[in-house]
């Protein structure tokens, strides 16, 4: 399904551009912007919350003043070839201005050979370091990348005292770049890997490998995986009976819905995190305070992730001076990459700053526990509230 929208002021979700364009209202055409939503399939929900976040950015745009804007979203499916292809269509009949990118790094995969093709930059919210490793020019992340998501986590395991660690991960980009991550770096750390396999994309059940892991008794176990995929972990791991002294599991843990499915299960579980309303990022509250007035919930990280991307690509075309160049599109796509490749800026995130291959290294990750029914910032601890709860729990005392 397609949508393609005109937005003026007294529209919820109107789009874009930068608050330099309202200055020059009268002699300015409408902008484009276009990115694909997973509306069904394994990111819908990560998707739709990365996608309320451009939505809500674009909002408190609208709220500063701001000319008519269109938006232009296909539904992606959760498929990296449908999205190459949707990505291809934006660009060369929807004629957008500026790009979004799809959620997940498997579909940024896909859609980051097109948009070379056509070189026109495109910001992603993309973690897997594969996507930098290409040579692409027109990429731009904004997210850690992923093989030092657990960094932190090893050493807490290393403080205090543990030294094995399993590990399991999706075989798909992300999850397999945070398995990759803790293989490098868990030897220097003083950990032995006693368990390190992955399971296909798409698994049914995850009971077999959990079992399999159990038996290897590891005093740490890190998973790579997304949100589905943890809960059903947890509930296999439990199913063994087997409870590790410490247990981190990539980003999926950080969400609200993960304590939802689990409950007291949930408990002790540790997660690495793009953001956190307490992270101590200047609007960080302000944000999660009125999100939550507009959509009846806290937001997570992928609807600050989808905030941020707005933030970014607004000061890359306020630095660009696009009102100059608005009836050439090369000149929009050449002035917003050298921006997005250059420019220091501080978003709802924290620090965008990117490298020559457009990989994000000026952010900061957040690492929480389920303490009881909350989700408790433990790291950084320049910036952390609670402590570590160490070690797990059995699964029959909570």
């Amino acid at each position: 399904m397609s949508a393609l929208v005109m937005f003026r002021r007294t529209a919820f979700a109107a789009l874009l551009l930068c608050v330099s364009f309202a200055a020059v209202a009268q002699e300015m055409r409408t902008i484009r912007l276009g990115m694909t939503v997973s509306e069904s399939g394994e990111f819908k929900d990560q998707s739709e919350a990365f996608a309320s976040g451009v939505k809500f950015w674009a909002r408190d745009l609208l709220d500063r003043g701001a000319n008519p804007i269109e938006l232009v979203t296909y539904d992606d499916q959760s498929s990296p070839e449908r999205a190459a292809e949707l990505y291809e269509r934006l660009i060369t009949q929807d004629n957008v201005d500026l790009l979004i990118g799809p959620f997940s790094s498997s579909q940024v995969m896909a859609v980051a050979p097109v948009v070379e093709k056509y070189n026109f930059p495109m910001v992603v919210e993309s973690s897997a370091p594969v996507v930098y490793q290409q040579g692409y020019r027109n990429v731009f992340g904004i997210y850690t990348t992923a093989d030092a998501n657990m960094d932190g986590v090893l050493d807490m395991a290393r403080e205090n005292g543990l030294s094995s660690v399993a590990i399991a991960y999706q075989n798909s980009e992300f999850p397999a770049a945070v398995a990759q991550g803790v293989r490098v770096s868990a030897p220097g750390k003083g950990l032995t890997v006693t368990f390190d396999e992955s399971y296909p994309t798409g698994a049914d059940s995850l009971d077999a490998l959990a079992a399999k892991l159990a038996q290897t008794r590891p005093e740490l176990i890190v998973l790579g995986a997304y949100l589905k995929d943890s809960i059903q972990f947890v509930q296999a791991l439990k199913a063994t009976g087997f409870a590790p002294k410490m247990l981190a599991v990539s980003g999926a843990p950080s969400l609200r819905e993960f304590g939802d499915a689990l409950g007291s299960d949930a408990d002790g579980v540790i997660a690495t995190t793009q953001w956190m309303r307490s992270g101590r990022i200047p609007g960080s509250f302000d944000f999660a305070f009125r999100y939550r007035e507009l959509y009846g919930a806290y937001p997570g990280y992928n609807a600050a992730g989808g905030y941020a991307a707005g933030q970014i690509i607004e000061a890359a075309a306020r630095l660009s001076r696009l009102r100059d160049v608005l009836n050439d599109p090369q000149a929009i796509r050449s002035k917003m990459r050298e921006q997005l490749a250059t420019m220091n800026f501080q978003s709802l995130l924290g620090n965008y700053r990117v490298d020559e291959t457009g990989r994000q290294e000026g952010k900061t990750l957040f690492i929480i526990q389920w303490q009881g029914p909350h989700r408790s910032l433990i790291a950084p601890k320049d910036i952390a509230r609670w402590q570590l709860k160490f070690p797990l729990s059995s699964w029959d005392a909570r």
